[in-house]
């Protein structure tokens, strides 16, 4: 059997690896992108990201203009002024908090993943293949790689890219001693309609502020709002404001063009409950979980937390990878939460996954348009995106710490 030949061959098709591949077609790569479901209703999906200045850099970069001006269209505004109170609805002074960081300038925009999706999908067709549940690879002595799949189908590559999240496979077979790690911390995090706010008398100081609820004792809570305007979407046929795949889900988690306050909250291990019980209960039940262990805080919270979607409400382990691997370079490498999985604090996951994304795509084109060895190219790609990656592991796991673990120590804090 011939088995069929690509020079990058991508797997997985979250943001990193659709980014990487609209680089690597917009400069002349041949490129294809096999990604095991046709449609991504992973929990998470149903959140909008905060977008950094490394992400739009690199979607500047690896985007048509059309597409980029789109991504500029349909971004969310958040509030840029923040405010701190206690469970009793008093204002608490923020003297002593971290100041701004360089890139935080862009932290009021926001991008719903589902609508980055619909966009770093289109003009793709016949480049991303669904469906395609990667096995193993084999490096064959051309220095190419042999990547297999579950339907017994085969793709030949110069270069197998993992891009296939924090459980990847790929990085399985070429790190197999590298380890994820729990960090002890449980999330709980709900969205309610700006329409139901204003319908239920939710206060304007949940809504139009980031506001950090801080407890005299006890775990935070941290909330803000997504304003997108839904005429934009119109603007664009590739667009549509509720994706497709979304449609027989029932609730409001998946809606990407509706406005919304957003909150978070965040646990040690068996504070709320066990996992197992935890990791069985429902949106409603976890509400109630959630309402019951806040029950003396004042009215106003509670009454946010109270009329939030039930299926917006879902109940995480926060993990982590374990930076500082470093491997010979070769025919197969990784991008994104393959290789740098972080925390959700400092929204720096989604953006270090496309910023990879444009270091990869100037490697490869000086590889294939400037004569630049391609083993060379990989290698250097590769230092870069651990520097950076490995940076953004540590801050994101360290920023957990000092939040959560604010008034009440957390029982284990990893080491990394």
């Amino acid at each position: 059997m011939t088995i069929p030949f690509v020079d990058v061959a991508i797997i997985g098709g979250g943001p990193g690896g659709l980014a990487l591949a609209q680089g690597l077609k917009k400069n002349g790569i041949d490129t294809a992108v096999f990604e095991r479901d046709p449609v991504r209703s992973d929990y998470v999906q149903g959140f909008r990201m905060r977008i950094r200045q490394r992400g739009i850099d690199a979607l500047q970069t690896n985007l048509p203009p059309h597409l980029y001006q789109a991504f500029l269209d349909t971004l969310g505004l958040a509030p840029i002024e923040n405010l701190i109170l206690d469970e009793q609805f008093s204002r608490l002074d923020d003297a002593g908090q971290a100041t701004r960081e360089s890139e935080d300038t862009h932290l009021e925009k926001s991008v719903s993943r589902i609508t980055l999706r619909q966009i770093l999908l289109s003009g793709l067709d016949g480049i991303v293949h669904t469906g395609k549940r990667f096995e193993r690879y084999e490096t064959l002595p051309d220095d190419t790689v042999v990547a297999h799949f579950s339907d017994g189908s085969a793709i030949r590559a110069n270069l197998l890219v993992g891009a296939d999240g924090a459980g990847s496979t790929v990085r399985c077979q070429l790190l197999p001693d590298l380890k994820s790690i729990d960090t002890g911390v449980r999330r709980l995090a709900g969205k309610i309609t700006l329409d139901v706010a204003a319908r239920h008398d939710v206060s304007p100081l949940l809504t139009e502020f980031n506001t950090n609820i801080r407890p005299r004792d006890g775990r935070g809570l941290m909330i803000t709002s997504h304003r997108v305007d839904p005429s934009a979407y119109a603007r664009y046929d590739f667009l549509s404001a509720e994706d497709r795949g979304h449609r027989a889900i029932p609730g409001f988690h998946f809606n990407n063009s509706t406005s919304y306050t957003w909150w978070n909250t965040a646990y040690d291990t068996d504070e709320l409950g066990p996992d197992e019980v935890l990791e069985r209960l429902g949106g409603a039940a976890l509400l109630e979980t959630l309402l019951q262990r806040i029950r003396h805080w004042d009215e106003r919270i509670l009454k946010l937390i109270r009329h939030s979607d039930p299926s917006t409400v879902a109940f995480l382990k926060v993990k982590s990878s374990t930076p500082g691997a470093v491997w010979q370079s070769g025919p197969v490498t990784l991008l994104g939460d393959a290789i740098h999985a972080m925390t959700y604090f400092r929204a720096l996951g989604g953006n270090t996954a496309l910023y990879d994304s444009g270091l990869l795509v100037r490697e490869l084109v000086a590889a294939r348009r400037h004569g630049k060895p391609l083993l060379a190219s990989v290698n250097d790609y590769e230092s870069a995106m651990r520097e950076h990656g490995y940076e953004a592991v540590r801050s994101s796991l360290s920023a957990m710490q000092r939040n959560v673990g604010a008034n009440r120590p957390l029982k284990a804090i990893p080491t990394l």
